[in-house]
């Protein structure tokens, strides 16, 4: 991973940790929405890869009621390369959780877990000074985050994306 200064503007605008630590804590916020323990860790890193990938975040359905297993069987080609765009985001995803964990937007709860002290009301707050698609991005992140909250245990959620953790 590059230095911050010697990213290209490209890569340093839509990856900065700024703006994926705030999508990462709004897929944190709507997996609480669910499940009040919190997100598992292992799930943050790909959320990244969904949301910012504009084909499946512009594809996801609009309610956690279709399920993930059938939106991905009718749309398996969210999972081309998915491992792939995983694997190269994971340095953002971790420098996106340290700069949430510094900003204290995450915290590690029981178990490891990704909690968050910010609600829905923090997340509009801050979706109110963004453009159209980075604030796509953030909404669909919180989407995600209950998708997969309703969806089963990480192993699930994994193998259904075609990867492990």
């Amino acid at each position: 991973m590059k230095p911050w200064a010697q990213r290209p503007v490209e890569e340093a605008n839509l990856l900065n940790p700024a703006f994926c630590c705030v999508t990462l804590t709004s897929a944190v916020v709507g997996y609480t929405d669910i499940d009040k323990a919190g997100m598992p860790y292992p799930l943050s890193f790909i959320i990244l890869p969904i949301v910012l990938h504009k084909e499946t975040r512009e594809s996801l359905p609009r309610t956690i009621r279709t399920s993930m297993a059938a939106w991905l069987q009718e749309n398996m080609s969210a999972r081309v390369l998915f491992a792939e765009r995983t694997i190269s985001l994971k340095p953002y995803t971790r420098e996106a959780i340290l700069f949430a964990l510094l900003h204290d937007w995450l915290s590690f709860g029981t178990g490891g877990r990704l909690q968050t002290t910010k609600n829905n009301v923090d997340v509009d707050r801050f979706l109110r000074r963004l453009g159209d698609e980075a604030r796509d991005c953030i909404k669909r992140g919180r989407f995600v985050g209950k998708w997969f909250a309703s969806a089963g245990s990480v192993q699930t959620v994994m193998a259904l994306w075609g990867i492990r953790p």
